[in-house]
């Protein structure tokens, strides 16, 4: 259909409204149009009404359908890419934005959007590829620059990283980019421990654009790997001043209060804001950690009074009421959010977790197999998946998690230049200390009694990390080439010879300390090197600081919840599915238990 001048005004209007947020009045002008054969710009500003609306699967439609009226167009292959990414469909995302390219090589934000999803991915190399096409085509692209360098930095390249930023920053010429590149080189600097270094760059930065955002976060969490905590909140609080509504701000300051085990002052900076959305979810997200479910609960209704449809307050909503044990009003919440974003992988993974606590694994299986649908390799979906299982007396748990031979146990020789293991793990442990902060554990950690480091270990170009990851690398190659072939599992499908590390630190359990059951959702491969090991866990009946398989953090009946466990000993090297629920068996012994543990995801 060809628009007459008529409706073209009105397309024009509703991409106004739409773009200033008015979809009502945006639907009310579009649906005339719509028509029996509509024009591909109208189904293209419809299609990105649905996707502002969160319908998902329809402006995916409409976007094809907008595509197929105008083959040539790529900005209906975008919007494609864009509702195919909201769904987390990253490959068929990915299909759309190389088709948008195709049809215009120069076209930037294509781009930048596909690179920013295959980084999210976990695809860094071919992110890289994608950075690197695009400064072939536009060789200035100062943005371009800076998201090459923070994927070489998540690649475990922060030297690299730094060698682009300096080039890049020598041909800016305006201030704003000069700012962003430094900023970025801070970054860069401060993952090779160069603490004031990265100090120096972030004053500079504050000179250049004051404006420029998580600068302050940066200068304070630089002030605390220098464990000067209290100019860390110094910086905290001035800037919180400036900036009272400014949610990374008030989330970053009082994690520090909790790790300082400031209880006084811990969450007053919320109440001393003005109330906004962001605040309130962040204030009741803290709540929800501290399992303090009936305030949180209170918070995520003051919110939905305000926004009935707010999905993020529904979901919070829902969840608390599972905790408290309100199973069946939990249930009610969860089937009307997922009635509107059932395409949501973390909106299914809730509702799923919330029907295993009410007692329903049936219904928690059709759950956690839809987000897998959409998301086959979602970490907290197959773990959920393996509890809904065993419930349910499904063998097929045991294919799933492959407790006896998935679980690998690896004594390292002793790295390059080192004769024994205990001389090289004493050096290791004296290296940890000065990595250690002097807090306690975040409180989003799976850590209770004692610290981990901040930074990524890999990396950061220190010799005694270096020799033991040489050594830890050995053992993951080796790992992978016992894998099975099995394209239908989900674990074994990933095989490759080739990989990377997503994540890399070091734990330290002191006396009584333990891991709550979690998994490492990021991975596919995780990981527990032990460089320092308590005499307390010799005790093969007690099993003290073992590491423990198969038992989930919330509690469902299970029969014989701890499916292995594993004796920790220095060392010794354990390899796992990243999706198998691990936790640490608490100990009670003066020495500390410290772990050096790292996620292997395949290479791409």
């Amino acid at each position: 259909m060809v628009l007459n001048s008529s409706s073209q005004r009105a397309l024009v209007l509703a991409n106004q409204l739409l773009e200033a947020g008015n979809l009502a009045a945006a639907e009310q002008l579009l649906t005339p149009l719509m028509g029996a054969r509509p024009d591909a710009q109208v189904l293209g500003v419809m299609g990105a009404l649905r996707l502002r609306q969160n319908r998902l699967a329809e402006a995916e439609s409409l976007f094809t359908r907008a595509g197929a009226a105008d083959p040539k167009e790529p900005a209906h292959a975008m919007n494609l890419a864009r509702a195919r990414a909201a769904q987390g469909r990253a490959d068929d995302a990915i299909a759309a934005y190389r088709a948008a390219i195709k049809l215009n090589p120069a076209l930037a934000t294509a781009y930048l959007e596909l690179a920013t999803l295959q980084q999210r991915a976990g695809r860094l190399q071919e992110a890289e590829a994608t950075l690197r096409r695009l400064l072939r085509e536009t060789p200035d692209h100062a943005q371009a620059k800076l998201m090459l360098g923070m994927v070489l930095m998540e690649s475990g390249k922060p030297g690299d990283a730094e060698t682009l930023l300096r080039r890049a920053l020598g041909e800016a010429s305006d201030t704003r980019t000069q700012a962003s590149l430094r900023n970025g080189l801070a970054w860069s600097i401060r993952r090779q421990n160069r603490h004031e270094e990265a100090l120096a760059e972030l004053e500079a930065v504050r000179r250049l654009d004051p404006s420029l955002p998580l600068v302050d976060i940066q200068r304070a969490e630089i002030m605390q790997d220098l464990r000067r905590y209290d100019e860390a909140l110094g910086i905290f609080q001035t800037a919180l001043v400036r900036e009272p509504l400014n949610p990374h701000l008030h989330r970053a300051y009082n994690d520090l209060l909790y790790r300082l085990g400031r209880k006084e002052d811990f969450l007053v900076s919320y109440g001393s804001a003005p109330k906004s959305r962001a605040l309130m979810l962040d204030k009741a997200a803290f709540l929800a950690e501290e399992k303090r479910a009936a305030e949180a609960y209170e918070l995520y209704r003051a919110v939905l009074a305000q926004d009935p449809a707010d999905p993020v307050a529904a979901t919070g909503t829902a969840r608390m009421l599972s905790l408290l044990g309100h199973h069946g009003e939990a249930s009610r919440v969860f089937d009307a959010v997922l009635a509107q974003y059932g395409d949501d992988v973390e909106t299914c993974n809730n509702a799923a977790e919330a029907a295993l606590l009410a007692g329903d694994p049936q219904k928690s299986l059709a759950l956690y197999q839809q987000s897998l649908r959409n998301s086959p390799h979602n970490q907290s979906a197959l773990a959920g998946l393996s509890v809904g299982l065993r419930l349910l007396g499904d063998e097929r748990d045991e294919d799933l998690n492959g407790y006896e031979t998935l679980i690998q146990v690896f004594d390292l020789e002793p790295p390059e230049g080192f004769s024994d293991m205990a001389a090289f793990n004493a050096a290791m442990n004296a290296y940890l200390d000065s990595l250690h902060p002097e807090t306690r554990e975040y409180i989003s950690q799976s850590l209770r009694g004692g610290t981990q480091t901040p930074a990524q270990l890999f990396g950061a170009g220190h010799d005694l990390v270096q020799r033991l990851q040489a050594r830890i690398s050995q053992a993951v190659t080796g790992y992978i080439a016992s894998l099975k072939d099995d394209a239908s599992h989900p674990f074994l499908s990933r095989r490759a010879a080739d990989f990377r590390y997503a994540g890399s630190w070091s734990s330290r359990l002191r006396d009584c300390g333990f891991h709550i059951n979690h998994i490492h959702p990021s991975g596919w491969i995780s990981s527990c090197y032990y460089v320092g090991v308590p005499d307390a866990a010799k005790d093969e009946t007690a099993r003290q600081g073992w590491i423990k398989f198969g038992e989930p953090y919330f509690d469902v009946p299970l029969t014989n919840p701890i499916r292995r466990a594993v004796q920790p000993a220095p060392g010794r090297l354990v390899l796992f599915p990243s999706y198998m629920w691990h936790g640490t068996i608490p100990f009670h012994d003066a020495q500390a238990r410290t772990t050096v543990a790292f996620d292997v995801v395949p290479a791409g």
